[in-house]
């Protein structure tokens, strides 16, 4: 009986290392998204050229609900960037979100593309106490 709850035990614990894993393969790693976004699969740009991204978000209740009466700002994060707070409001040189975040609008502008800024942008939203990013689908731009 011991041999089979060993065995019982060895295999839980290989499952658990080559299958969990997988539920974390998001970016979120043990946290939970409270912000989901949508837009196009695959985007793709020519380098030079301005992507205009349409894009839509829901926002999922957490310790604190999104208030749509609020003033709501937002930024992209490039893959591999951490940020906690947006100081500046929306617009940079390379992306300014032209949708209205109050009204989960997330449509965004890049300018004058390159292949430097191919890869993986997460959407942070910020509305009083409600703070979060979209880590779990982020928009993957392709430059060619």
């Amino acid at each position: 009986m011991a041999a089979l709850s060993e065995n019982v035990l060895t295999v839980n614990m290989l499952l658990s290392v080559f299958f969990l894993p997988g539920i974390y393969a998001n970016n979120c790693g043990r946290r939970t998204p409270l912000v989901f976004i949508k837009t196009p699969k695959p985007t793709a740009a020519l380098s030079g050229s301005c992507l205009n991204v349409p894009c839509s978000f829901t926002a999922a209740p957490g310790r604190t609900v999104f208030d749509s009466s609020k003033e709501t700002r937002g930024a992209w994060i490039r893959d591999g960037n951490a940020i906690f707070d947006i100081n500046n409001g929306v617009k940079t040189n390379l992306v300014e979100i032209t949708g209205n975040l109050s009204q989960k609008n997330c449509s965004s502008l890049f300018s004058d593309i390159n292949t430097s800024q191919a890869g993986k942008y997460f959407l942070r939203i910020e509305n009083s106490d409600y703070k979060t990013t979209d880590c779990s689908d982020p928009l993957q731009i392709t430059v060619e």
